[in-house]
Formats: C-alpha cells, structure tokens, sequence
C-alpha cells in the first residue's frame, strides 16, 4: 500500500498517511520490470481498456436490470442475474471512476485531488461488491448442477423465497466484512507542502494497515479463490453430466421423436451456455486469482519490494481491466441463453426489429 506522498497504480486498498509511518533505508536493486514499461502497461490496459469496456459496462448492466424487472422475478434464475448485474453495475461505476482519475504515477503529489481520494476511499467497498459477484457466480453454478442432479426437486429445493433470502445474507456478511477498515479511517484536510493549500484527504490509524489486509483477505480474496474452485468444479461437473445424459437418450432411441431431438437440442444448448458462463468467469477472474494466491504463498511479491514490485503491480493493473470486461459482457451471455430475455429486450429497445 502506497502513502500519499507516493502513489503507484495499486488500488486494492486505500493509500493513507498513518500515525506511525517508520523510514526504511531505500534498497538499491533494479526491478524486473522498469518503471516505463509499468506505466505504459497502466496507461494501455487502465485509461484505454478499462475505461471502454467500463462505459459500456455500464450501459450494458442497467439494460440488464431493465430486463429483468420488466420479465419479473417469479423464478430464481431471474433474481440471481438482476443482483449480479446490480454488482456488476456498482464495479463497473468504481472502474470508470478509477480509469478517470488516477494516473501512471504521482510522486510528485502530496496530497491527493479529491477524485482520487474518493476513489481510495470507495476501493475497500468495491472489493466487497467484487466478492458479493463471485459469490451469485457460484451460487448460480451450483443452481444449475442441483438442475441436473436432481431435476424433479429442484424447484422445492431452490424456492424464490429462499434465493432471496440467500443473496441478503451474503450481501449482509459482505458489507459488514468492511466495517473494520471504515473504523479505522477519518478524513481530515492536509496541508500541501508544495502548492501551501489544504485539501481533504484520508488519515489511517495506527493499525489500520494490519486491520485493512484482513479485511481485503476477508471480503475479497477468501471469496474470489473459493468461488473460482467452486465454478471450476461445477463447470466440469455440468459437461460431464449433460454429455453423459445427451449420449444415454441417443442409445436408448435409434429413431428419436420430435419432442426427443427437441429435447436434446435444448440439453446441448444448456451445456454450450453453461460453459460459455463459466469459461467467461474462469478466464477474466483467473488473473486475480493467480495474483492473490502467489501474494499469500510468496510474501515478497509485493509492491513495496523493489525487485518484484513492478511486476506485481502489473499483475494487479491486468485485473482491473479483466472485471471490466467480465462485467460488461454478460448481456451478450444473456441474450443466447435465454429467450424469455431476447424477446424482453426486443420488446423494450427494437419493438420495430420484433414486429419484422
């Protein structure tokens, strides 16, 4: 984590000035990575890519959440996709935000501009909101093998009311994760000592920096390395189990009736979807997941280390960019597999195209 005198493009938490910051002798080691070659990774994958995707990540989540009020959500299938595209809403806004205000470097900056501040002081909340998708991820993942495990009682296993009730608790745990670190932090005007004006800026406590990993442990990576398994899992499992049942109903019939090779068509439509879903989390979230976890097994990887510090920082700076992505794209996931939703859409923005 950066002080404010010296910000590098890590956001995972909140650059603060604490009440015991200790001077440490600088350590003279070329990095792996230059501080050129950083910046131009931040400057390509941060202020382009992200803030593309992150705009229209925007756009495409609230025409989700149009959708699926206007279908109603008398199924399960419907309230999961609306609260994920309600997450996804939520860190697509903190990406734009982040794409916007910060920059490569600002060693040379004091004291913060107060977009950038804010940026900080949303980032802690933002990776609750990162976990809470992950968790609906895998929650719809586990829906939809509990689909084919057991499809005749599925539906008095997985009721609406349930579902809800599911999503509110996760939420609720969520949030409350963070508490520790908003406690921990005061915002407070600083004096610049280069321009002599005062502007707010956010004061950590004096063990704050202890308090904030364990709760970006707690909030973001706990969720996203259990998550990533649990879909993983339920991914292979789905191919599996559906190929499987695709190959038993060809046996078992050598002149298949219509309803049968419906049948069949929609199965192999399941599965194609199903993967699309997942391989679609596993790879956008995979790069994170690789970061965290060698963060937790090599504790010299990181940003403060002077040999390793670039290179994590870029490891950092490609997950910024792959949220974006992951989150913008799902109206297209929706829009294959889902006809209910096709035709909601049509009818809200192409009434014109759905008359044709």
């Amino acid at each position: 984590m950066a002080s404010e005198a010296s910000i590098d493009v890590q956001v995972t938490g909140t650059p603060i000035a604490s009440d015991s910051d200790i001077s440490h002798p600088v350590q003279h080691v070329s990095p792996i990575i230059s501080d050129e070659i950083r910046d131009i990774s931040f400057i390509i994958l941060i202020q382009i890519v992200q803030l593309i995707f992150a705009t229209f990540g925007i756009f495409s989540n609230l025409v989700n959440i149009i959708v699926y009020l206007k279908m109603g959500f008398s199924e399960t299938s419907s309230i999961t996709l609306t609260a994920l595209s309600l997450a996804d809403l939520v860190t697509e806004l903190w990406l734009l935000l982040m794409a916007t205000s910060l920059r490569a470097h600002q060693d040379s900056v004091d004291v913060l501009p107060l977009p950038v501040t804010i940026m900080y002081l949303l980032s802690t909340a933002n990776n609750a909101v990162l976990g809470y998708g992950s968790w609906i991820t895998a929650i719809i993942s586990v829906e939809r093998c509990l689909c084919i495990v057991f499809p005749m009682k599925v539906k008095s296993i997985i009721t609406v009311r349930r579902i809800s009730i599911l999503l509110i608790i996760v939420l609720l745990l969520q949030m409350s994760s963070i508490i520790p670190t908003y406690a921990t932090l005061k915002l407070a005007y600083v004096q610049s000592s280069v321009t002599n004006k005062s502007s707010l800026a956010i004061i950590q406590s004096e063990y704050g920096f202890h308090i904030e990993t364990i709760t970006m442990f707690a909030a973001f990576t706990i969720p996203s390395v259990i998550c990533f398994s649990i879909v993983v899992i339920c991914t292979i499992f789905l191919v599996i189990k559906l190929s499987q049942s695709a190959r038993w109903r060809q046996s078992t019939s050598n002149a298949p009736s219509k309803q049968d090779g419906s049948m069949l068509t929609k199965e192999n439509r399941v599965v194609r979807t199903v993967v699309m879903i997942c391989v679609i989390y596993i790879f956008f979230f995979a790069p994170n997941v690789v970061t965290l976890t060698t963060m937790a097994a090599y504790p010299d990887f990181n940003q403060a280390d002077p040999y390793l510090g670039n290179l994590q920082n870029i490891c950092l700076i490609v997950g910024y960019p792959c949220h974006a992505i992951c989150s913008a794209v799902n109206i297209f996931v929706y829009l294959r597999m889902s006809t209910k939703y096709k035709e909601t859409f049509f009818k809200l923005f192409c009434p014109c195209k759905q008359k044709a």
